[in-house]
């Protein structure tokens, strides 16, 4: 009783382990005429129901065989069975195996579906949309390994061996443990050197591929490269960690202990800390030529394509509008410049916004957004051109792309500059108010009593305190219309117009950094334009009589206004100096129109 307890603690675990599908393929290119394997593995079952055959127009692909093995870790058993297509191609092209169903017991699993590049000639490399959730090999497998007869070995594998400087070149690291063999792999391998950046490394694809007639479970790490110098690049070993379980032997006695019950193999393991490590390898780096190099270039190389929209399409005036430019393809996208706007006259421009969305692990391929923000200094039914410029590593020549000007209705922000308005004249027959105390005639109350009995009306008390209660009213209502005709008359408006700008460039001694561009564009345009807008302190600077200096420095206090609200990301607050500077500017503007 004491041997079956023990016995189904051991193998109990094996009914008892979570069922799980995967599926994947040797090689993702291939020639044609070139074998390759499909892998079906299903863990914690004892049988699955899978198709026989697989229909796909151009390749030929037939269930082969099915292997199980049965491995323990932590005293839990666990069955792995692994079913094994041939996939023949028979004519090149690009190939999509789509999912199918795999039945285990009472459930059913659906596989992904898989994409497979043939070419005819073993060089050929895959088109440029190829692929979407990988990154692009070489279609001839590189040899196995020296260390093929161990358990496990490691290979780096190079989609090019000759480059040019800022050329991504897509990299795959793969490493193999006999099928035999249990364990636990680190996150990420450990790779890089000098003369070349490293993109970070995808999720490790864990996948069955057999070498030389044996079974390995591969482990395959996808990336890229940027050569950043020409000449000879020596590309060191990359280096992997892992925790393995090798076979072990059955502990002594332990067969007499549970007689002629099975013993599974692999149910005894040897813990083992390994580190796996690829051969060195060797690219050559050329320059990028000379010749035929835009003036505009800005580093993109690779092969990429060019589209722009603009949003709104009518604006209201001041109202910014956005141009948007994708560029998309396979390259350089962390290196590449902004596209370059082309017939900008009448239109203020913005440092543009980038945003990048990658179609594969490892950014290779994908498409980067660009947001340009412009404000029309005049109506303007047409956008700027966009203009673009890569270097083409297949053709090893530049490519400029283009894009016309977009059509759009964009009201300038403001009219002409202009002095601040003076108040109307007064008009002919307006007179002040007069402050005179209105004559009285006085009121003799006859009283009886004699002449003693009565008092004149204008020395009674109550007369005096009714006309000087009268006499003051007057006086505030001719000082209200005082002050009200002072306040519109041209130099009632001068005076609180002063007070302004006192009081204005008094606040920016206090103003937080955060809001210092705004508040010094507001002094600067109320000085010089009355507090239109922009456009008409623009054209107020230009037609004024200040030095070439001068205007230059309140130019900069406009453009780095708009750059903090227009520039993607805004700008950061100013520097002590900066502020100093321009406070130092708007001390200038200030005498000028004092002399």
């Amino acid at each position: 009783m004491k041997r079956l307890f023990l016995a189904l603690a051991f193998f109990l675990p094996i009914c008892l382990s979570a069922q799980e599908v995967a599926v994947g393929l040797s090689a993702h290119q291939a020639q044609v005429g070139e074998p390759i394997q499909l892998m079906v593995t299903v863990r914690g079952a004892r049988g699955a129901e899978i198709p026989q055959k697989l229909q796909v127009n151009g390749l030929q692909i037939n269930l082969a065989g099915r292997s199980t093995q049965f491995e323990m870790r932590n005293f839990k058993m666990s069955s792995t069975l692994t079913y094994t297509y041939l996939v023949v191609p028979q004519i090149e092209g690009e190939f999509t195996i789509p999912s199918f169903e795999v039945k285990v017991e009472d459930k059913v699993f659906r596989t992904q579906a898989m994409k497979l590049a043939v070419s005819a000639d073993p060089r050929a490399h895959p088109a440029p949309g190829y692929p979407q959730s990988s990154v692009p090999m070489p279609s001839d497998q590189p040899p196995v390994p020296s260390g093929e007869g161990e358990p496990f070995f490691a290979d780096l594998i190079l989609s090019k061996k000759k480059v040019f400087v800022g050329e991504v070149v897509p990299v795959e690291l793969r490493f193999y443990f006999n099928s035999r063999i249990g364990g636990q792999v680190g996150e990420r391998p450990t790779f890089g050197g000098e003369g070349f950046t490293v993109q970070k490394f995808s999720n490790a694809v864990k996948r069955e591929q057999v070498v030389n007639g044996a079974s390995y479970v591969v482990f395959s790490f996808q990336s890229a490269i940027t050569a950043v110098k020409p000449g000879p690049l020596e590309i060191p070993e990359a280096s992997l960690d892992a925790r393995l379980q090798l076979p072990g032997q059955m502990p002594q006695g332990f067969d007499n202990f549970f007689g002629n019950l099975p013993i599974p193999q692999g149910m005894f393991t040897n813990n083992r800390d390994v580190t796996l490590k690829t051969k060195p390898a060797q690219m050559e780096v050329l320059p990028l030529p000379k010749e035929g190099r835009p003036e505009d270039f800005s580093g993109a190389v690779g092969k990429f394509t060019m589209e722009a929209s603009v949003s709104p399409k009518k604006t209201a005036a001041g109202e910014p509008v956005t141009l948007r430019v994708v560029v998309a393809g396979q390259g350089n996208f962390e290196g590449m410049g902004a596209p370059v706007l082309t017939g900008e006259e009448g239109w203020r421009t913005y440092p543009p916004s980038d945003k990048f969305q990658s179609t594969d692990a490892v950014g290779f391929t994908g498409e980067k957004v660009f947001e340009f923000p412009l404000i029309a200094r005049q109506d303007q039914t047409r956008t700027p051109g966009v203009r673009f410029s890569f270097f083409d590593p297949a053709s090893e020549k530049f490519v400029v792309l283009t894009q016309d000007p977009l059509g759009v209705q964009a009201k300038a922000g403001g009219g002409a500059p202009s002095t601040p308005v003076p108040a109307t004249a007064p008009a002919p027959g307006d007179t002040q108010p007069s402050s005179a105390t209105p004559a009285s005639t006085p009121d003799i109350a006859v009283m009886a009593g004699g002449a003693a009995s009565w008092t004149a009306l204008i020395v009674r008390r109550e007369f005096l305190i009714a006309n000087a209660a009268l006499a003051v009213a007057w006086l505030a209502i001719a000082l209200i219309l005082i002050v009200r005709r002072f306040t519109r008359s041209r130099a009632g408006l001068e005076m609180a117009r002063r007070k302004h700008l006192k009081d204005s460039f008094a606040a920016l001694k206090k103003v937080e950094p955060g809001e210092f561009y705004e508040k010094a564009r507001d002094h600067l345009v109320l000085r010089v334009s009355g507090g239109k807008d922009d456009l008409a302190a623009l054209a107020g600077i230009e037609a004024s009589r200040l030095s070439p200096e001068l205007k230059h420095a309140l130019l900069q206090i406009l453009e780095r206004h708009g750059e903090s609200k227009y520039a993607a990301g805004g700008t950061p607050p100013p520097s002590v100096e900066e502020r100093r500077a321009i406070m130092t500017t708007l001390k200038q503007l200030e005498a000028s129109y004092e002399k």
